[in-house]
């Protein structure tokens, strides 16, 4: 899950849910009728999930070599990248390698090897990508993305901004993963300036259950507006994306908390259950933990 998560997939929790008649053995008839393998049921994500559906078009190769890599080092093999060389100025690691090996074989000190790859210790793992070079040339070059990295990070390391970032590698989203190539703006290409600050907006960042939708309504715009604004292509969104939004703020919302019931929050709000479906388009009385819903 760690490895998935690291490719950019919600890292979800594991379960081992139980036989009710015979709580030795797994619920799963897949997992427990298996003999002596030893079965792991992995889910990617769900494609009656919006965004889901959209990673897994996307990012669903990488999710499965994160696993592919993840058994690799349980069971203690080697493991070899897809493309089976690394990228220039990268050094793939391999079974039995150390810092002082690798920097001994590209004649580079174990220092240098740690500082370029933001290395707090010594170890490392099979199937890693380090950075080998210094002199990786950033005009219009590629950067291979590490474990850590952020478009605000990678930006600032090259001399450049996320939104021109952002622009040229067509991405919508701030989300990366481990090992994607991204192109970095040259010095003789001119690049775009932020957005300055504008009173008149302010930034939101989504939370899990949002949508276009309800941020639409709770800042009083409409949908359509709210993607203008943000020059979004899609109405896909990922928790922890930034949308710029009007300061008026017109509705309340509350987010779904354990035990709670549509009875209960239009009690506690001064509503009523029907004013409550209405207002967030709900077709029944079914609730889910964390669910954002508009307050009148």
């Amino acid at each position: 899950m760690n490895n998935i998560g690291d490719a950019g997939q919600i890292k979800r929790k594991v379960y081992q849910r139980r036989l009710p008649e015979n709580p030795n053995k797994d619920y799963y008839y897949i997992l427990r009728e298996t003999a002596n393998a030893e079965p792991l049921l992995v889910e990617y994500g769900f494609i009656d999930n919006t965004k889901d559906a959209e990673k897994l078009k996307n990012n669903l190769n990488e999710y499965v070599e994160a696993v592919v890599k993840a058994i690799a080092e349980y069971a203690n093999v080697p493991y070899t990248p897809p493309l089976g060389t690394s990228p220039e100025g990268y050094y793939t690691v391999q079974r039995g390698d150390t810092l002082y090996k690798i920097a001994n074989q590209f004649n580079i000190s174990v220092d240098d090897l740690k500082k370029w790859n933001n290395l707090t210790s010594d170890v490392i793992q099979i199937g890693q990508l380090l950075r080998i070079s210094q002199n990786i040339p950033s005009t219009g070059s590629t950067y291979i993305v590490q474990k850590g990295d952020t478009l605000y990070k990678i930006a600032n390391q090259y001399n450049t901004t996320v939104t021109e970032l952002k622009r040229i590698n067509n991405l919508t989203g701030n989300t990366l993963y481990i090992g994607q190539e991204l192109k970095i703006p040259g010095q003789n290409e001119e690049v775009e300036e932020e957005e300055p600050e504008d009173n008149n907006y302010t930034i939101y960042e989504v939370m899990k259950g949002d949508s276009l939708w309800l941020i639409a309504q709770k800042y009083g715009i409409t949908v359509d507006e709210l993607m203008k604004l943000n020059n979004l292509t899609d109405i896909n969104l990922q928790i922890g994306d930034k949308l710029k939004v009007p300061n008026n703020e017109t509705v309340s919302t509350y987010t779904v908390k354990s035990g709670d019931t549509l009875w209960s929050i239009a009690k506690a709000n001064n509503t009523s259950v029907d004013e409550l479906k209405q207002l967030n388009k709900l077709t029944s009385n079914l609730l889910s933990v964390g669910q954002q819903l508009l307050l009148p």
